[in-house]
């Protein structure tokens, strides 16, 4: 087991060694940070630590002093893995020789260079704590601004995310910042120079558990003695309310805290702190020590018991791991340049289709936006040149290598299982299997790229619509006027805008995977047929010879004829897919995939779940033929 690997898991045991002693030190500690400044001549919610812990068990029973506790816990692992891996790994290069001790000075260094790291995974874990931890403090402030308060940290997170996106996570950062990167510095150098002390030397791998104890208890008070007033306003603007916020930043509300109660605001919960700071630090330490040395020690065990038969067999699987990493690389570089084959080919006539797709059904005796693909595209150059075709195109052109990689790579690992022996070709069946797994990978990254596509390419289609009128007639025929209504499309700068409004406005995260069963429908089975299809053409054209022969015009064919097959099979499902992406969040005319396929069959007929079809398989034969053809070129050349 390496270095790192060992700092990872005895990091994670001390933290939750550390999580388990202290949390209720640290819920009282930001009750008293957070309660906000009574008015002149009235009482503060809390008189003290004590009388906190009292109304805390009272309201909320000892649960409450527990409260919060979920975000830490859920990073405790990825928290102090990090910061003792990031310190082991400063160790080893701050040391002048393998295995030489480190000075104390360095230890600050190491110290430092590891609380840069975490401070950018504690300042989201820590908001989400602390606005839970606080919630009976502030519970006044909410009810008077009819704010609900929230349930728990995946609330929280989602809370933060709806009212200032991703970055709102990240509040604090600075002052995150300026207790970490300071505190971490003074504890670690104050713990190995306790235990150097302690063991009379450098050498201190013999210390007892007791001695462990009070090195690591004296580094934990050491770290909140240093930086105790920034982590006060580290809560306080974690805290504040994003809408009405009382405090500008850090600077301001230090000077606040200041000018309200003076240098003792910046000492609020100081006590449950430092009372925190000695079990918990201390149990920490001793934690990463024993988890440590236990490592070291079972790994040494290890080695000596099969190191002679180690050495035969590892030499053997060695030569098999070289040679799966090798497919794996050549199926990832080839599906990359099949891919951008394939959108390069493709996608003007993608565009069209979306068009085509998510423009709205017209009101009766109006004709719709466009007339057809051609005049489609004669209104898309008209308005926007021949730009406008490759409108969109940002975001698959972000994610096409990973999208084909993860589609080439995935079928060829499930061709590997499926082989009866190394080298065997595959059945037609075992095709089809092999895409239709492929086609379940690579649908969790094709829903956010499709939406973030669909939206672009749906622009101009949309802009100007408007709601269909509800006169009598429109009533009658609620199904088609409820499909044909849409809403005023919001103007899009490019695909990052396009994310950004849905994780600000759509629901956060889960707004992006807004289509994933469609997608599924048509990338699981559409795959399946596209693979196995593909393989059956190969077979057909080499007269049952091996496939790997054949020439570039009969991989164009077979590559072609697949990718109509995909198309031709799961089109209706695209179509739904199209305009459950470009649906209005707040005011959607679809509640999911079965309602909108009905809505469009009301409004349209089965035609209406082939909008867009003739662009679609003119797209597909070129496009697909490119990306088998550079797929098969592309993997042939390597080998």
């Amino acid at each position: 087991m390496g270095d790192v690997a060992k700092d990872l898991a005895a990091g994670t045991v001390g933290g939750a060694a550390n999580l388990i002693v202290g949390h209720p030190f640290d819920t009282i500690k930001v009750k008293l940070q957070s309660q906000p400044t009574p008015a002149p001549g009235q009482l503060p919610k809390y008189a003290g630590a004590v009388d906190a812990v009292k109304q805390t068990v009272a309201a909320e029973g000892p649960r409450g002093l527990y409260k919060g506790m979920g975000a830490p816990l859920a990073t405790v692992a990825a928290f102090n893995a990090v910061l003792f891996t990031v310190r082991g790994q400063m160790e080893a290069l701050l040391r002048s020789e393998p295995g030489q001790a480190l000075t104390v000075k360095q230890q600050v260094v190491a110290g430092a260079g590891a609380g840069v790291a975490v401070s950018f995974l504690a300042c989201p874990t820590e908001l989400i704590k602390c606005r839970l931890q606080a919630q009976s403090a502030l519970a006044e402030a909410a009810a008077d601004s009819g704010v609900a308060l929230p349930k728990g940290p995946m609330d929280v997170a989602k809370h933060v995310v709806r009212e200032a996106g991703t970055k709102g996570l990240f509040k604090g950062l600075v002052p995150t910042m300026g207790r970490e990167v300071p505190g971490n510095a003074v504890m670690f150098g104050v713990y190995e120079a306790t235990k150097q002390y302690l063991a009379g030397g450098q050498d201190t791998s013999n210390l007892g558990r007791g001695s462990l104890i009070v090195a690591g208890g004296l580094a934990g008070a050491a770290f909140w003695l240093s930086v105790y007033p920034t982590d006060v306003v580290k809560s306080v603007i974690q805290v504040d309310d994003y809408k009405k916020p009382r405090y500008s930043g850090s600077v301001d509300a230090f000077k606040k805290i200041l000018a309200a109660d003076g240098v003792k605001g910046l000492y609020k919960g100081f006590g449950p702190a430092m009372a925190r700071s000695v079990p918990a630090n201390a149990a920490t330490f001793v934690a990463y020590e024993i988890t440590r040395s236990a490592l070291e020690q079972m790994e040494r065990f290890m080695h000596s018991l099969v190191e002679k038969k180690l050495q035969t067999e590892l030499a053997t699987e060695h030569s098999l791991l070289q040679k799966k990493m090798g497919d794996v690389a050549k199926d990832l570089t080839a599906g990359t340049v099949g891919g951008a084959a394939q959108l390069i080919v493709g996608h003007p006539f993608d565009t069209i289709k979306v068009k085509l797709q998510s423009q709205p059904t017209p009101p009766p005796g109006q004709p719709p936006k466009f007339a057809g693909a051609m005049d489609a595209v004669k209104q898309t150059l008209a308005a926007e040149g021949p730009r406008g075709l490759y409108k969109g195109m940002g975001a698959p052109l972000a994610t096409v290598a990973a999208f084909n990689a993860l589609l080439f790579t995935v079928r060829g690992q499930m061709e590997a299982v499926l082989r009866s022996e190394p080298g065997a070709p595959l059945t037609v069946n075992q095709q089809v299997i092999a895409g239709a797994g492929a086609g379940v990978a690579v649908s969790f990254l094709a829903c956010p790229t499709e939406l973030i596509k669909c939206r672009l390419q749906a622009q101009s289609a949309l802009a100007t619509a408007v709601p269909a009128p509800a006169t009598a007639a429109a009533t009658a025929t609620a199904g088609a006027t409820t499909a044909t209504a849409t809403v005023a499309a919001v103007k899009y700068g490019g695909p990052v805008d396009v994310a950004r409004h849905v994780l600000r406005s759509e629901g956060g995260m889960a707004g992006l995977f807004k289509g994933l069963l469609p997608t599924l429908a048509r990338e699981v089975p559409g795959n399946a047929l596209m693979f196995g299809v593909y393989e059956a053409i190969k077979q057909q054209l080499a007269g049952g010879h091996d496939t790997s022969s054949l020439g570039r015009g009969s991989l164009v064919i077979a590559g072609g004829l697949a990718g109509a097959s995909f198309w031709g099979s799961v089109y209706p499902t695209d179509v739904v897919k199209s305009v459950i992406q470009v649906d209005d969040y707040k005011n959607p005319k679809y509640k999911g995939s079965m309602d909108a396929f009905r809505k469009i069959l009301a409004a349209d007929g089965v035609k209406g779940l082939y909008k867009g079809f003739g662009p679609a398989m003119a797209r597909s034969v070129p496009a697909n033929a490119a990306c088998f053809l550079a797929y098969e070129v592309t993997r042939s050349a390597l080998g």
